[in-house]
């Protein structure tokens, strides 16, 4: 019985084996699985970023024609020469507007667009009405393609709603200071977050004020899952990495689900706007979950018949073994039991039975001649060749025998004993994620990018439409103190190395009055203290309400 109870050895460490490796190979999975996610998460994250760059570019280019219509050129330099703007020039504006708008793309179309001469006043406008008075200098946006620049920026306007705002200069003929600008913006709604979403191939939402404004998810995600943004955005506020370098690390607000959120640059910036990208995985609770989480085309791909083959050929192999050693010694013992139950035979010969049937059989002839001697009946002597078999004619020499001395009679092989069968290999273990590291301490917001020379105040909040109000008498005392400021702040302008030949008093000075009575207005406030300082290699005002 050898073969045969080596062979449950076998197939009980295969079985054992095959657990295990399954075992294995679900920590494994799962282990990968999470590392893909947090992979796929930062790339999602950088591709929505760079959509968002790469969009910008092109819808300021796609004002380039606008920018240059000749009605709109002729009108805003018109507006510059005259404190108030006739009814003429801005019909004449608008009309030169509307004409160039018509070039531009469907894709590309603007939510509102509007025209602004040198001191931010909105001239013309499309798709948003507003007063005469409307001024837009005082965002940084405006101000750096007032000097020149072509910019992009974030903003919430109408309603606490997310928009991008591109701006580029209205050159003048010749070179010099630009005459104006032109200002668009577009909405950061379903559709667009749709086409972010096709093109970066990410789940992408976009939220303000710490709510989710749009979300749009490929196939296979559902939208719903960015709900636990309204609570999980709190708490991803707190960590170093969001509040300093604004990008979230992974963040898992279930076991299946991970986000990383990704701060918008700009205005919105400290005004808990940004987006967030997600990624939704499925993780195998037990090495089952393998054949319920594969499909039909993972079923189909499975070498079906060599595995049906190794299996039928170990089955058919470990029936021969059972055959061999277990059926056809039964079968010799039954054959010669039946013989000798007819009295065909007096008794069993050992000689014809293998393993244990030979020692049954010995042990059978001994009780028969037991019980016949306490009857007084002897049998007759058994035939010794019918006892061991045929004996040969010259004596054998054992293996083991020394020449020269008599050979000694092998002794019988005594039945093997059946080996232990092991037990399988302990489980592995799924391994679980540790908890998140403890947040820290949130650490001060870095200010939005700006080459303005507009004033700033330190109040970190974006104004969607700011209302220029008619500035106070001012007393001798203001007007002197703003002298000694620009002074200062074209003293810093030399120092820095910019040029500072049509930056005038008269322009400054309306720049200040503009800003003090939006900030009189927001702040309800006596006056405004102007101070002169320098950023990013630039002169820079920073304006400061005082009670």
């Amino acid at each position: 019985m050898l073969l045969s109870r080596f062979w449950y050895l076998i197939l009980s460490f295969a079985l054992g084996t095959a657990v295990g490796v399954l075992f294995i190979a679900q920590s494994y999975y799962n282990r990968n699985t999470e590392r893909w996610m947090n992979e796929a998460l930062a790339a999602d994250s950088s591709a929505v970023g760079w959509y968002l760059k790469d969009d910008a570019r092109n819808r300021a280019a796609a004002l380039l024609p606008v920018s240059l219509s000749p009605k709109l050129r002729e009108a805003l330099s018109k507006a510059n020469e005259s404190d108030e703007v006739g009814k003429d020039t801005r019909a004449k504006a608008k009309e030169g507007l509307l004409k160039a708008l018509e070039s531009i793309p469907a894709e590309q179309k603007f939510y509102a667009v509007w025209a602004v001469d040198q001191d931010g006043r909105v001239i013309a406008s499309y798709g948003f009405e507003h007063k005469d008075d409307w001024n837009l200098g005082g965002h940084a946006v405006v101000a750096d393609a007032l000097a020149g620049w072509i910019r992009d920026d974030t903003w919430i306007f109408k309603k606490e709603e997310l928009h991008r705002v591109v701006a580029r200069p209205v050159e003048r003929d010749g070179g010099g200071e630009p005459i104006g600008a032109i200002v668009g913006i577009y909405a950061l709604d379903r559709g667009y977050a749709q086409a972010v979403s096709e093109r970066t191939g990410a789940a992408v939402a976009f939220y303000a004020l710490g709510t989710q404004v749009w979300s749009y998810g490929p196939e296979g995600f559902n939208s719903s899952n960015f709900e636990v943004l309204r609570t999980d955005l709190k708490d991803a506020e707190q960590t170093e990495e969001y509040g300093q370098k604004g990008r979230s690390k992974v963040r898992k607000p279930r076991a299946d689900l991970g986000f990383i959120y990704t701060r918008l640059p700009g205005e919105a910036w400290d005004l808990q706007s940004g987006y967030v990208v997600g990624r939704q995985v499925r993780f195998l609770e037990s090495p089952q979950a393998f054949f319920e989480a594969a499909d039909q085309t993972d079923k189909d791909s499975a070498p079906t018949y060599i595995l049906v083959g190794i299996a039928v050929g170990l089955g058919l192999l470990g029936i021969l073994f059972s055959v061999v050693e277990h059926t056809l010694p039964l079968r010799t013992f039954k054959n010669e039991a039946a013989r000798f139950a007819l009295a065909k035979t007096d008794t069993l010969a050992p000689s014809r039975f293998r393993g244990l049937y030979k020692k049954i059989a010995a042990d059978i002839n001994d009780g028969v001649d037991k019980v016949l001697s306490k009857g007084g009946i002897t049998r007759r002597a058994a035939d010794l060749e019918q006892v061991i078999g045929p004996l040969p004619a010259q004596p054998q020499m054992s293996a083991f025998a020394v020449p020269g001395e008599a050979p000694a009679a092998a002794p019988p092989a005594a039945p093997s004993a059946a080996g232990a069968i092991p037990k399988p290999p302990p489980s592995a273990e799924k391994r679980v994620p540790g908890p998140p590291p403890k947040p820290r301490a949130p650490g001060a917001p870095p200010a939005p990018p700006s080459r303005s020379a507009e004033p700033e105040a330190e109040e970190p909040a974006a104004v969607s439409e700011p209302m220029s109000a008619p500035a106070p008498s001012r007393p001798a005392d203001e007007l002197a103190e703003w002298k000694l400021v620009y002074e200062e702040f074209l003293k810093i302008k030399k120092q820095c190395g910019e040029p500072t030949e049509a930056l005038t008093f008269d322009k400054f000075k309306g720049t200040l009055e503009r800003n003090k009575a939006a900030l009189v207005a927001r702040h309800n406030c006596s006056a405004v203290k102007f101070t002169v300082y320098v950023k990013d290699g630039k002169a820079a005002l920073r304006a400061s309400p005082v009670k």
